[in-house]
């Protein structure tokens, strides 16, 4: 049985207001404000009382825990895990990395996060690729709306597994299927689903799949997983320059390697072996990757089937909810074609939605309102630490302030 209250408790932000903006910024629970306070100490601190090897050895502890973390979460291998600032740079890394050639397209749909369709015209203004857009239908697409659009130049299927702006979740078992059919790139955009929907990669033909963890992994430090499945990191090569660090470590470890008076610039180091190799940054994410490793952490140590149940559960009560006032819902009602957020359309015109919203402030509730190719409203974001109470004080003030807009 999901105890809801239990993980309120682990999380300070939830018992303070109705927070219902995971689909933003997610709150992190108290390990990893726990685990940044303790990075950032050992960083005050410096290597006065260890000595710089074991001072680095402990700096480094929180990235290797959250290669770990990730490689279980999404049940890989950590040499298929890199870190990245966020979603935006995991997507340019993976584009820029695929081998296109003029003529080549890319398929996405409108209801793709703005960034999503930057990354892939920066490809179709640079280097003469096509981009190819699937139109939804009432906010859904199906595989097959793809399937319609992809010939033997299609190079890139670029999707987010879950859509940004009414929660609709794209099955990426039939995806993977379809990129292997026509033997062409998979890259996914993972941030609206990781750590609320479980999702296995095992068993999937995804190249790449970026996911910053500032929303529903609960770890807003400026940190995020790209995944690089094992396969295709033989196949294609970084387009982008690399930091230091995803250069192979030499024998005698970094600190002895650059202290040696015959260093020169131009290292004559090989690519690490794994996906490290495609790290851009120049400098370990030491305090970002200690509040990952405890967010992953906390998410990994949860029943995955019953945060799915508690999520779905309370979006059935709260679809039903808005249906029953009469109010417009955008998201699904199919359980798996869901996550973790409803979008609605309490009014029609967006200025008397913005306003609603501005009202829910000042009663400290935090939806908020999003709008893509004709889709949107009002978005609820429900979250493993989000209670029924916490919809019905939602439901209950927007009954009053909706009367009186």
């Amino acid at each position: 049985m999901f105890d809801v209250n239990a993980v309120r408790a682990d999380f300070p932000g939830s018992t303070q207001q109705v927070y219902l903006n995971a689909a933003g910024v997610g709150l992190p629970p108290r390990s990893a404000l726990d685990a940044v306070q303790q990075a950032v100490a050992l960083l005050g601190q410096g290597p006065a009382e260890r000595g710089y090897k074991t001072y680095y050895r402990a700096l480094g502890e929180s990235t290797v825990q959250a290669r770990e973390e990730g490689a279980r979460l999404l049940n890989v291998t950590p040499a298929e895990i890199a870190f990245i600032d966020d979603t935006t740079m995991g997507l340019n890394i993976a584009l820029a990395a695929i081998p296109f050639t003029p003529g080549d397209n890319i398929v996405l749909c409108d209801l793709e996060y703005p960034q999503v369709a930057i990354s892939a015209t920066h490809a179709q203004q640079h280097l003469g690729v096509e981009v190819r857009v699937v139109r939804h239908r009432k906010g859904l697409v199906t595989i097959d709306d793809y399937a319609e659009l992809i010939d033997k130049r299609t190079r890139l299927l670029l999707v987010s597994s879950v859509q940004w702006i009414n929660g609709l979740r794209l099955d990426l078992a039939a995806f993977s299927q379809l990129a292997e059919q026509h033997d062409c790139f998979l890259v996914v955009d993972a941030i609206q689903q990781l750590g609320a929907i479980p999702l296995d990669l095992s068993g999937l033909r995804v190249d790449f799949l970026a996911a910053g963890a500032q929303k529903w992994l609960n770890a807003p430090f400026g940190v995020g997983l790209l995944y690089i499945r094992q396969g295709v990191q033989d196949q294609v090569r970084p387009g982008l320059a690399h930091g230091l660090f995803a250069l192979a470590e030499p024998a005698q470890g970094w600190v002895r390697y650059l202290g040696d008076p015959g260093l020169t610039p131009f290292l004559p180091l090989p690519l690490a072996p794994d996906a490290r190799r495609f790290e851009i940054h120049g400098m370990p994410k030491t305090i970002g990757a200690a509040g990952l490793a405890a967010s992953l952490a906390y998410v990994n140590g949860l029943d995955q089937h019953a945060v799915t149940a508690h999520i779905m559960a309370l979006g059935d009560f709260l679809i039903e909810q808005l249906k029953r006032r009469g109010i417009t819902v955008w998201t699904p009602a199919a359980p798996h074609l869901r996550s973790g957020i409803v979008t609605c359309e309490p009014f029609p015109d967006a200025e008397r939605v913005h306003r609603l919203t501005q009202a829910l402030e000042a009663e400290r509730i935090y939806p908020t309102v999003r709008y893509c190719s004709g889709v949107g409203g009002l978005r609820v974001s429900i979250h493993y630490y989000t209670s029924r109470e916490d919809l019905e004080a939602l439901l209950a003030a927007m009954d009053g302030i909706m009367k009186k807009l």
